[in-house]
């Protein structure tokens, strides 16, 4: 037997082994060590990844980040096991609730309530939105899909205030034209009776005098040429406003009439990955609307169970403020106010749609306005899980 026969076996595992190394995915410990492995499965509270042949399983409390190669190439496989690869690889690229927790290893009960929640983007903005369903139903506010009633009279009342500013400006310029046409005539009837004067032989004029007449008459020519060149000025810049303000209604205008026809939107997950979901349901008496990504197992938020919900209790509020996805706010109940939970959270614009939990990652409800007055702080409001269980029966058989 040669030293090839001996050794060839042996080169081959070891080749298939680099490549697998060099080719894989990453774990990083706290203590800085680099774990390359082939395969990483995360199971409790525990970790277990595949190297030199076996199995190892690790405590995550020592794991600081977990790097994915998506790209890592497999050794050639026949047909039938590429075919079962292939299925084990569209199941596990599916299981957004495992790869999620995975890559992002929460270690409290908020960072894993975090995982399923979402960024909204539509026609009109962003807004935030959560699971609630292991195949992928979402949560949202009505008016991040559709626009906020509120927020379109308030842009309506600002257009019918710069109409009003618009109108009186033009008014304004109408009446100083009136009186610049007036002194430009008188203007040219002045220069028009001097120089027939000058001209006519029987009128003798003195020098003097038709010297000061024409310095008058040219001071006040190179006044009417200035006043002229700044009301066209001001003519021109109130066209110009005018035609800004005219031009802002028509793309909100365009924006709500792509908004009110919109169907699919676009979300981004907790670790920055967009997918497309559909539009399923929306609430003519609350501001709630249902969204739905298909096609994969979605992590999601279980309900608080409303007998354990008091007064003070500590809660928090995430989502994308200013498109600072899966953003948190904490707080406290402060009230139950209309069939709302009130809350001193700090919920801002983007936080819409987004989940008010408990200290254990259980849902209470869904932030959905925040009101401020002069003499307060902002009070946030989320509208109870329970009324949209109640909303949406249809979708949540119980």
């Amino acid at each position: 037997m040669t030293v090839r026969a001996l050794f060839g076996g042996g080169i081959i595992l070891l080749c298939l082994a680099i490549t697998s190394l060099l080719s894989a995915h990453e774990i990083h410990l706290k203590n800085g060590t680099v774990i390359k492995s082939s395969v990483v499965e995360r199971r409790g509270p525990h970790l277990t990844y595949e190297q030199f042949g076996g199995s190892i399983t690790i405590p995550l409390s020592e794991v600081n980040k977990i790097i994915y190669d998506t790209k890592r190439s497999a050794p050639p496989l026949s047909q039938k096991r590429l075919a079962t690869a292939s299925t084990a690889s569209r199941v596990r690229a599916e299981n957004l609730a495992e790869l999620l927790e995975a890559e992002l290893a929460p270690a409290t009960a908020v960072e894993t309530a975090n995982l399923a929640v979402v960024s909204v983007k539509t026609e009109a903005g962003f807004g935030s939105g959560f699971f609630v369903s292991e195949d992928g139903l979402i949560i949202t506010n009505r008016h991040v899909i559709r626009g906020s009633e509120l927020q379109n009279k308030q842009v309506e009342a600002k257009f019918s205030e710069a109409d009003g500013q618009l109108s009186q400006w033009r008014r304004s310029l109408d009446l100083e034209e009136n009186r610049l046409v007036r002194y430009e005539q008188n203007l040219r009837n002045s220069w028009s009776s001097l120089n027939q004067a000058i001209n006519d032989p029987n009128n003798r004029i003195d020098p003097r005098r038709l010297a000061d007449l024409q310095a008058s008459l040219q001071d006040k020519s190179g006044y009417a040429k200035k006043w002229r060149a700044d009301y066209d000025a001001r003519r021109r810049n109130f066209a110009e406003q005018r035609r800004k303000v005219e031009k802002s209604r028509q793309e909100i205008f365009q924006r709500n009439q792509k908004l009110s026809r919109q169907s699919r939107f676009s979300i981004t997950l907790a670790n920055g990955s967009e997918k497309s979901v559909l539009l399923y349901k929306i609430s003519k008496q609350l501001d709630l609307a249902l969204l739905k990504l298909n096609g994969y197992r979605t992590p999601y938020l279980q309900p608080a169970d409303s007998k354990a919900i008091t007064l003070g209790q500590r809660v928090f509020a995430i989502g994308s403020p200013l498109q600072l996805n899966n953003s948190v706010t904490s707080g406290v109940i402060s009230s139950f106010r209309d069939d709302y939970v009130q809350t001193n959270a700090e919920i801002y614009p983007g936080n819409s749609g987004g989940p008010l939990i408990t200290e254990k990652g259980d849902v209470l409800g869904v932030n959905t306005m925040k009101a401020i007055t002069e003499k307060y702080e902002g009070l946030g409001f989320a509208i109870p899980i329970s009324r949209v269980y109640s909303e949406f029966s249809d979708f949540f058989p119980r």
